[in-house]
């Protein structure tokens, strides 16, 4: 059966473009290779189908009746394909993501927000977490990560940034002398970031770059904590300004230097190298980038 379908494309094909060259051209097959399909097709079927001129064809009327039929069978195939791309339109099944915690509260959340309300079919599961899980034995199919990536098995693209701030509770800074550049910061009480490094790069208003030490003697893994903890009055923090920027305009915190900025953090996707085109995770990393 499979040829005799295949057969009436052809034989289908044929007719509409007029000839057994113009229609071996369009389906890139050899004008041999048409002949012999609709010789095989009416033999199968025990009539001719074609009156064959130097110049034109013409159907007989069985001709015209398997023609006929041959179009209803590719609509209906084509109304198939049809279908199932309408349905890869509203995709479904799951996908399982991981973002640092302090996220919640920042544009990416957001973004995810759009993607969900985007695809209603796909069910996901969102990880905020700043341990970095591992993503093959947690089911895990993209990670968002902040800082630079080392080399490893998998794919990574950058997909923003976070723009920190150094800021300090206004009962804290009172306590202090005003400090005239960064290097003044080192003799200030930290609240240190657990996966960061110990120290902070800051530019000036002028492009100049200096490295501050951190030390303190709180150290969390989480940059809301680090936030609240400087709203509490134990020192210096560098929390996304979006978790800081109601503080701060409340009057709560100082930004410490502000003519004075922090590196941003990049903030990568990451996924397994042998997703497929057609996957909610490249779904999702599309709506990303």
């Amino acid at each position: 059966m499979i040829d005799e379908l295949r057969a009436m494309a052809i034989f289908a094909e044929t007719i509409r473009q007029g000839s057994f060259r113009a229609a071996a051209k369009t389906l890139g097959l050899s004008p041999s290779v048409v002949s012999y399909h609709i010789t095989q097709l009416e033999t199968r079927v025990g009539n001719a189908l074609i009156y064959r001129s130097t110049r034109k064809l013409s159907l007989t009327h069985e001709g015209e009746v398997l023609y006929q039929h041959a179009i209803d069978m590719l609509n209906a195939a084509q109304s198939g394909l049809s279908k199932v791309t309408q349905d890869n339109e509203k995709p479904t099944g799951k996908l399982t993501i991981t973002l640092p915690s302090a996220l919640t509260r920042g544009p990416l959340n957001q973004q995810i927000a759009q993607f969900s309300l985007r695809h209603p079919g796909i069910e996901l599961t969102i990880m905020y977490s700043d341990i970095r899980q591992d993503m093959i034995a947690k089911g895990i199919d993209l990670a968002i990560r902040a800082g630079e990536m080392s080399d490893s098995a998998f794919k990574a693209k950058r997909v923003g940034q976070i723009d920190r701030k150094v800021v300090c509770a206004a009962e804290y800074w009172q306590q202090q002398k005003v400090p005239q550049s960064p290097q003044d910061l080192t003799q200030w009480n930290w609240i240190t970031m657990a996966m960061l490094p110990t120290h902070r790069m800051m530019v000036g208003p002028d492009g100049q770059k200096v490295q501050v030490e951190t030390k303190g003697n709180i150290s969390v893994d989480s940059a809301e904590a680090a936030a609240q903890l400087a709203i509490y009055g134990l020192g210096l923090a560098t929390p996304p300004d979006f978790l800081v920027a109601d503080g701060i305009k409340e009057g709560c915190l100082i930004e410490v230097l502000p003519q004075w900025s922090l590196l941003p953090v990049p903030l990568y996707a990451i996924w397994p190298g042998n997703v497929t085109d057609n996957s909610n995770t490249r779904r999702f990393l599309d709506h990303l980038t």
